[in-house]
């Protein structure tokens, strides 16, 4: 099980809910645990929160570099405006799961999936914003490899980007396969406690 691969696809929200569920085997601490940080079990929580500082940002326009459906779900059920949500899917990412993607985007919010390198149309800083998932280690905001390369790709922008971690860590912490992101590519960070 690419625990990465599967992140890559739906998300890591998505991936951190259903690792929740599991959390506890020993055979998913071992594997998932060597991979990336396990999730908290009240991760649901965590989720309902984010999606609700998302939109008190009181954009039009949500461009996520990872495909994060349990977030963008759940930003659909608390609001009642109409938020357009772009996915940018890494131009690496595997045809086949392109299509799995576009089967299972989240219903009542309008998504789109986005190729990169291209760039959103009518997407301005008044409108819109940039989110990026990852987690935090100590203050370190870590992002995986896809992650990073978009985020320097789409650096341009010159509107908000928010950094939405699914987990926080104490400590300093480095899993394989994930980068670290400068402070300064970010407008602001997601967290638990202010």
């Amino acid at each position: 099980m690419d625990i990465q691969k599967t992140a890559r696809e739906i998300g890591l929200f998505e991936t951190a809910v259903n690792l929740a569920n599991v959390s506890k085997s020993a055979d998913v601490i071992q594997k998932v645990g060597a991979s990336m940080p396990l999730p908290d079990e009240d991760i649901w929580a965590r989720v309902e929160k984010i999606a609700e500082w998302l939109l008190s940002f009181g954009k039009s326009k949500y461009m996520f570099l990872t495909p994060e459906i349990a977030l963008i779900e759940e930003m659909g059920k608390h609001t009642n405006s109409k938020i357009e949500v772009i996915i940018a899917a890494p131009c690496d990412l595997e045809q086949e799961a392109k299509e799995r993607l576009n089967n299972n985007l989240p219903h009542g919010v309008e998504v789109t999936v986005l190729e990169e390198p291209y760039f959103p149309q009518s997407f301005f800083p008044g409108n819109g914003m940039v989110v990026i998932s990852g987690y935090l280690g100590g203050d370190r905001a870590m992002v995986l490899s896809d992650t990073y390369r978009m985020v320097e790709h789409y650096n341009g922008f010159l509107g908000k980007k928010v950094f939405v971690p699914y987990k926080e860590l104490d400590a300093a912490m480095r899993y394989k396969g994930w980068m670290e992101i400068s402070q300064q590519r970010l407008s602001a960070k997601w967290r638990s406690e202010p």
